[in-house]
C-alpha cells in the first residue's frame, strides 16, 4: 500500500500546471480524445514542444520524453494542435512511463 502511494505521488509530481489563460482557452476547444488534448507548448525561453498531452489543467506527457523537460514556471503558453501520436501504445523494450501510472 505504501509503495503504491509513493508511485502515485511520484507520478503526480511530474505533472506541469498549464497557465490559467491557456487552460481556459483549452476548455473551449474540442478534445482530441476523452478528457485530453494534443497541445503545442511554448516556453518563456522560446523553446517549443509538440505534440504533448494535456488533461485537467496539466501537461502530462511530451512525445519523445519519459519525464517532462520543463517546469510550470517555464511555460509561456499552451495551444491545441492537430499533431498527435499514439501515446498509449508502449514501445518495445521500454518500461512503462507516466501514462501507465495514471491509468491511461
Amino acid at each position: 500500500m505504501l509503495r503504491t502511494g509513493c508511485l502515485e505521488r511520484s507520478a503526480m509530481e511530474r505533472l506541469v500546471r498549464i497557465p490559467i489563460v491557456s487552460a481556459n482557452r483549452l476548455e473551449k476547444e474540442k478534445e482530441s480524445g476523452p478528457g485530453y488534448w494534443f497541445v503545442s507548448i511554448r516556453l518563456k525561453d522560446g523553446r517549443c514542444y509538440e505534440p504533448a498531452v494535456a488533461s485537467e489543467g496539466h501537461i502530462i506527457l511530451v512525445e519523445g520524453h519519459r519525464d517532462l523537460p520543463f517546469t510550470s514556471e517555464d511555460v509561456e503558453s499552451v495551444a491545441v494542435t492537430e499533431k498527435g501520436w499514439n501515446f498509449r501504445r508502449r514501445k518495445q523494450g521500454r518500461p512503462r512511463g507516466l501514462t501507465h501510472r495514471l491509468g491511461a
